[in-house]
């Protein structure tokens, strides 16, 4: 297997229409590329002159030490990473295949070098880091929601509920609010109000309010943003939803909020689930994913969906894992005990 540095042109006329969610899209990796100080390496693996594996990676430099990440932090892109591309459908080649270009991709960007801190997030699509493991890499899961709506009614699906997530939404009617589907600008404000949010509890949420406008307006028919507004056209509360490949993504927004007793985030989930259901223009998306599942008081609420739990895999190396710990214990001697979420060493 030979390992290529593609271009981007290259990279889109590669990339499979499966089995990638909007995040491995030119337009986002372009966009991310433009925010970050770190290189994008797009790279290829390739049997001769079949493409069997990509792998967008983003390499900084802070003297003396090197960075290898997918994604880059603070930009609020939950999982990038390998995407694999088998050409047989059997078990024993496919797991052959994601050995191999396992191999060759972490020694084409020298994870294994004394000052190279390598880490990714991978999505739910890719599900087997052995190979990572076996290369004396730290693997740990992560879980999100994700809720299954092919072939289904809107009805069956609501009764799947729970009953106070059925009393909740069927409230509506007796409310005031509004839910339209609007444009960047709206994608912009939810982006404003999550940092407010954060920035009332002593944190921080790092995306620029202008990537999130980006992000919405580059990838144009493949986004929605649903705003809930009161009777005087208040802003509420709003959901940014990715889709791509047959998944609609909860991206940002879901601010905690009510109105009349009743949940505006309950409401907007409902509107964005019953679009996918019966709009044309979704009709391509399969399941939704609600984000999150890892957090137990954020799991209590959105398992009242009845959704499934699904496991993507974060990749450290042990330099990685030992400049985490040493950053958190000096935050921790200053004071605040809030780890610094762009901080290259930290979590993607």
């Amino acid at each position: 297997m030979e390992i290529q540095h593609l271009s981007l042109e290259e990279w889109e006329e590669l990339l499979p229409s499966s089995g990638v969610g909007p995040f491995h899209q030119p337009e986002v990796l372009t966009l991310m590329d433009e925010y970050e100080d770190g290189d994008l390496q797009l790279l290829g693996g390739f049997r001769g002159q079949q493409p069997v594996g990509l792998f967008p990676v983003f390499v900084r430099t802070r003297y003396p030490l090197r960075f290898v990440v997918s994604p880059p932090p603070g930009l609020s892109i939950p999982w990038l990473g390998p995407v694999l591309m088998p050409t047989s459908p059997k078990q024993r080649k496919r797991e052959q295949l994601n050995k191999r270009f396992t191999e060759e991709a972490l020694e084409a960007v020298d994870a294994g070098g004394l000052r190279t801190l390598f880490g990714f997030v991978g999505s739910p699509k890719y599900g087997d880091p052995r190979p990572y493991l076996w290369n004396d890499k730290n693997v740990d899961p992560r879980f999100n929601y994700a809720l299954e709506l092919g072939d289904r009614e809107r009805e069956s699906v609501l009764k799947s509920f729970s009953r106070d997530l059925r009393q909740e939404i069927r409230k509506r009617e007796e409310l005031d609010i509004s839910i339209t589907v609007e444009g960047p600008a709206a994608a912009e404000r939810i982006c404003g109000e999550l940092k407010e949010r954060h920035a009332a509890q002593g944190l921080t949420y790092p995306t620029p309010r202008a990537f999130t406008r980006e992000v919405v307006t580059r990838l144009e028919d493949r986004t929605r943003v649903y705003v809930a507004r009161g009777p005087d056209g208040e802003f509420l509360s709003g959901v940014t939803l990715l889709f791509s490949n047959g998944d609609a993504m909860f991206w940002q927004g879901g601010m905690k909020a009510s109105y009349g007793g009743i949940s505006v985030n309950s409401l907007l989930h409902w509107e964005i689930i019953t679009d996918i259901l019966e709009s044309p223009e979704l009709d391509s998306v399969e399941r939704y994913h609600l984000g999150n599942a890892l957090n137990r008081r954020i799991s209590r609420y959105k398992s009242k969906f009845n959704c499934e739990p699904v496991v993507n895999y974060e990749v450290k190396s042990n330099l990685m894992v030992v400049a985490r710990k040493a950053h958190t214990a000096r935050q921790e001697l200053a004071g605040n005990g809030l780890p610094d979420i762009r901080d290259w060493s930290l979590s993607t």
